[in-house]
């Protein structure tokens, strides 16, 4: 059995009132950090279903950061939300996977296309 797969994974989020929770995942457990969150936490969003179109997903990073380069359709959504920064991104383009692990983020809810 492969150690990876089971090596279990932790980040810091800031839902939409503030409030400070802990998420623990596993390497490809969900398809993207949108779904996860959506699965295990019951934050209500997605409403493009991970398309990059509608901005829900909206979230900032505070600590930490992702390599993952943003693709064309997430650079559109993200110039159209009017409090989107150099450290905001979709959720919903971002894979679930140890570069997640000890980020810090926020999800910003009043910024949707």
């Amino acid at each position: 059995m492969d150690s990876m797969a089971s090596q279990s994974y932790c980040f810091t989020y800031f839902n939409e009132f503030g409030e400070e929770c802990q998420a623990h995942f596993k390497t490809n457990e969900y398809h993207s950090l949108m779904e996860l969150l959506f699965d295990k936490y019951i934050e209500d969003w997605g409403d493009c279903k991970g398309r990059a179109w509608c901005g829900t997903c909206h979230i900032q990073f505070i600590e930490g950061s992702i390599k993952e380069k943003m693709d064309a359709d997430e650079k559109h959504t993200l110039s159209k939300i009017g409090n989107a920064t150099k450290n905001s991104r979709l959720a919903c383009q971002i894979p679930v996977n140890a570069a997640l692990d000890n980020v810090v983020f926020r999800i910003l809810k009043d910024g949707t296309v």
